[in-house]
Parts: structure tokens; C-alpha cells; sequence
């Protein structure tokens, strides 16, 4: 399967999907009680997204591989760069102490619910074209 996604396409998701993490998570905050975000929490949220959805373009690499390959290799090296950036970040910014678990339970569902989104959209257009 490949996976038809541009530069100017990626950087809109990437928008689409860093603006609607942030509108989801500040008003869980604002419930919680919590009314403040740090600058370096946003900027972070804002790698993590973009390397998230800039990685999509490395399915096109990999076009003979099995789909669940695909995927699993994909969310192993997108998963380690982003372990690889909270480590990093560790040496300028203090991290929470359950970091590692936060981005790990973040990331995951998200990149799962991104994954099915490409999966149900290349069966559709799949099925257009029969």
C-alpha cells in the first residue's frame, strides 16, 4: 500500500492534527483544574505531531513489504525517534518523571486511530476504482 501524501498535504495534517490534539488536551486541563500549558510542552506536542505524520512518507519506501509490516515497522522507528527526542529534551528542559509512559500512552492510540484512517481510506479508493 502506498501511501500518497505530499509535503504541502503532510504539513496541513500536520496542523489539522497538532490543533485538535492541543484543543482536546487544554480542555481535559481546563477540567481538571488545570489552566496553564508550558511553551516547551506546546513546542513538544508540535515535534511529536510533525514527526508522527512526516513519517507517514516513509511507508513509500517499503511498497513490497506486507501491510502489518509495514506498520509495525513504522511505529518502531517513529516511536524510537520520538524516545530519542524526550531523551534529548531531558538535557534542556526538566521531564516529568513518568515522561517516557505519558509519550508512549499518547502516541500509541493516536498512531492507531492515523492508521486506521489510512487503511479504511486506501480500501475506499480501492473499492472506487473496481
Amino acid at each position: 500500500m502506498r501511501v500518497k501524501l505530499d509535503v504541502k498535504s503532510a504539513l496541513i495534517l500536520i496542523c489539522i492534527v497538532y490543533t485538535l490534539l492541543t484543543i482536546t488536551s487544554s480542555g481535559l486541563a481546563m477540567l481538571a483544574g488545570r489552566t496553564t500549558d508550558t511553551h516547551a510542552h506546546l513546542l513538544m506536542r508540535f515535534v511529536v505531531t510533525a514527526i508522527g505524520i512526516g513519517s507517514i512518507l516513509i511507508f513509500n519506501l517499503f511498497p513490497k513489504w506486507s501491510l502489518p509490516a509495514i506498520y509495525a515497522f513504522h511505529y518502531g522507528v517513529t516511536m524510537s525517534v520520538i524516545l530519542l527526542l524526550m531523551w534529548i529534551s531531558g538535557f534542556f528542559i526538566e521531564l516529568h518523571p513518568d515522561a517516557y509512559r505519558d509519550i508512549f500512552f499518547n502516541f500509541t492510540p493516536i498512531y492507531l486511530l492515523i492508521s486506521a484512517g489510512l487503511i479504511l481510506f486506501g480500501r475506499m479508493r480501492r473499492l472506487q476504482k473496481v
